[in-house]
């Protein structure tokens, strides 16, 4: 009979707190990602009238909690496309042309490249931001991902 109660009480002791690791259950956290953003634009394909209104814009990162965080560098690539005169044939001819400038330490394009999209953008343009770099909540620098915007 002793060892019967004994047995029943180890037993009661054990299944409880079995039980009670299994109702402690860790919170499952999910990994942030995060979202590049020109203003209100992320990528894709944007009409010329809507990146002339963004050109001044800021930009800035965004986790999937809806964290936002300032971006502290940022490369802008302008690819388009440039006609000339041949001198020799006289022949008009078309090049791809590529402006790149690297913004250290802002986080918004510098004027005269805001005027330069205003008075040159039209369909078939291509935006690249790459190298964007912001701080993450405990301050470690950290790459955000490219925004590739085609011009309609």
């Amino acid at each position: 009979m002793k060892k019967g109660l004994l047995f029943f009480l180890v037993s009661l002791i054990a299944f409880a707190s079995f039980s009670q690791t299994k109702k402690k259950q860790e919170e499952i956290s999910t990994p942030l990602l995060f979202s590049s953003y020109w203003g209100p634009i992320i990528s894709g394909n944007i009409l010329s009238a809507q990146i002339i209104a963004i050109a001044p814009a800021v930009m800035h990162v965004k986790d999937n909690k809806g964290q936002l965080y300032q971006v502290n560098n940022f490369r802008f690539n302008y690819s388009f496309k440039s006609s000339y005169k041949d001198e020799e044939t006289g022949q008009s001819k078309t090049i791809k042309d590529l402006r790149v400038s690297d913004f250290n330490n802002t986080n918004v394009l510098t004027t005269a490249w805001i005027e330069s999209i205003k008075d040159n953008i039209k369909p078939g343009d291509q935006i690249i931001i790459n190298k964007i770099l912001f701080r993450n909540k405990v301050g470690k620098l950290m790459i955000a991902p490219d925004i590739r915007i085609t011009v309609n």
